[in-house]
């Protein structure tokens, strides 16, 4: 797929971005490509992010994907405001979870190639 790599790394900027604007310093990446799904697993040690922004975060990030707005906007992510960067986030990927164990917030984030393949 076009520009997949680009995009992918695109996600992994703005999710750790938010994170260490939200005051977070240990933060794990780990990125699995298979043939036709991307994992991105990211793992904020000791997370300082909002406990009652969590569930929003979740929200966001599993917002419908929507295969127009990817291909359109996916490059301006980084350019401005961040409700808008999450947007383009959760609609560049299929499926997400959010979860806090103990104090460390994972994130993984699903993407397939084909969804959006024509």
């Amino acid at each position: 797929m076009k520009n997949e790599v680009k995009k992918i790394t695109k996600l992994v900027d703005e999710v750790t971005s938010l994170l260490m604007r939200s005051g977070s310093n240990d933060i794990d990446i780990k990125i699995k490509r298979e043939e036709n799904l991307s994992t991105i697993t990211i793992i904020d040690h000791n997370s300082s992010y909002p406990n009652e922004e969590i569930a929003s975060l979740d929200d966001v990030l599993n917002i419908q994907r929507q295969c127009e707005v990817e291909e359109f906007y996916w490059e301006l992510m980084g350019d401005d405001s961040h409700e808008d960067e999450l947007f383009l986030v959760g609609s560049m990927v299929d499926k997400a979870t959010v979860n806090k164990i103990d104090n460390d917030l994972h994130i993984v984030m699903y993407r397939c190639a084909s969804t959006c393949s024509r």
